[in-house]
């Protein structure tokens, strides 16, 4: 449980690996005798794993595979010196994408000690969800991870999973498909707006319809956006509206026409402007506006006016579940978002034929299983004793 005060003995320190599509983040906590934890420090570096993972016939270049290496080397040296007890590594989008998934985390292992948990599209759904609750506390409503290689869109009943659709509509993932990143390309007005039409017809086509997730019941129902990206233009609309920028000091919302006077902003302008601008971070300049594009089209066509913006996600996710198992009755009753979906454990199905991907998958509570691959989860992430990161 996020709290700014505690007053319980520190029981443990304990850090999150998260290798994403494009980029990889560390974040460590102090873990409290009474279940209250804080972080003590979060560092990120743009490797971009997953870059042209799709050109590359679904293989991860041993470029990237040295960039990846070399951040994990960094943070190696971090959590040691920061005195941290154990990490849990995990590893998303790209490395679950790659057609040399076993070569890549064979590689990472060997020249770093570390060996990641790969997460499947559902699971990385269910962490980012519980993460995302730890703050929000939402019962009802859609929530959307929006990464650099994929997207999670949930539908959530009473705290309760209800279903789970992922698609590899990530910022990075379409970026990389729909443009060309270069400045003679942005002086072409029509041929960018050409692209940026065809980047949304695509990503209208490949979304679910609003009837497919039940959602005109109950009336409470709100949107909440996870991720970097989102964050990264809430960040930037509260400059312009002169909003509270904390996100974590209470629930922050972003009106539609906030999104779309965001969107109409980044459309006119090329990479290097917008690296520029005062209140974007650089390393997000070539994917913001394929986000804000993203997130304009999930509230038009699931008609929602108004999207929470969650300050956590997967890796507080990892962390809640990680404490659940290990905490009392009394903490555990706390936890309703955790309780509602991990007993019993949910069932997974993986239809391959209404999903782009061959690796976008669906879960549904009333599925019907006649021609899906059904499996169990969440499963126990392995974790590692940092004095054992001998490695590298």
């Amino acid at each position: 449980m996020y709290d700014g005060t505690v007053v319980s003995k520190k029981k443990e320190s304990i850090a999150i690996i998260d290798l994403g599509y494009n980029s990889v983040k560390v974040s460590a906590y102090d873990i409290y005798k009474n279940g209250y934890y804080k972080k003590k420090f979060q560092r990120q570096e743009y490797v971009q794993i997953g870059l042209d993972l799709n050109k590359n016939n679904h293989l991860i270049s041993n470029q990237n595979i040295e960039r990846t290496s070399q951040a994990l080397l960094s943070f190696k040296e971090d959590l040691k010196t920061q005195d941290i007890d154990s990490v849990i590594p995990i590893a998303t989008s790209a490395v679950r994408d790659a057609e040399n998934q076993k070569e890549v985390i064979n590689n990472l292992h060997d020249r770093t000690g570390i060996c990641f948990n790969i997460l499947s599209g559902p699971e990385e759904g269910f962490f980012t969800y519980i993460g995302s609750q730890s703050y929000m506390h939402v019962p009802n409503g859609v929530f959307f991870d929006l990464g650099g290689g994929s997207m999670e869109l949930m539908h959530i009943q009473d705290f309760k999973i209800q279903k789970t659709i992922c698609l590899d509509l990530g910022v990075l993932r379409l970026s990389q498909e729909f443009i060309k990143f270069h400045e003679n390309y942005y002086s072409d007005q029509v041929k960018l707006k050409n692209t940026y039409d065809k980047l949304e017809k695509s990503i209208i086509k490949y979304l679910p319809n609003r009837n497919q997730f039940r959602f005109d019941e109950p009336l409470d129902l709100k949107m909440v956006a996870i991720g970097g990206t989102a964050r990264s233009i809430y960040k930037f609309i509260s400059k312009i509206f002169f909003l509270d920028s904390r996100l974590s000091s209470h629930h922050v919302s972003l009106e539609k026409r906030m999104i779309d006077i965001a969107n109409n902003i980044f459309r006119e302008m090329s990479v290097d402007e917008i690296s520029n601008l005062r209140f974007v971070d650089p390393q997000r300049s070539r994917t913001i506006t394929t986000g804000s594009i993203i997130i304009k089209i999930l509230m038009e066509k699931y008609n929602f006016n108004n999207v929470l913006i969650s300050p956590t996600g997967v890796r507080e996710g990892i962390l809640e579940h990680y404490l659940y198992f290990r905490m009392d009755k009394k903490y555990r009753k706390r936890k309703k978002f955790i309780e509602a979906n991990c007993e019993p454990l949910t069932v997974i199905a993986k239809d391959t034929s209404r999903i782009p991907s061959k690796n976008s998958s669906t879960i549904s509570l009333d599925a019907k299983l006649t021609n899906f691959d059904s499996f169990t989860f969440p499963r126990r992430l392995e974790r590692i004793k940092v004095s054992k990161l001998t490695a590298g």
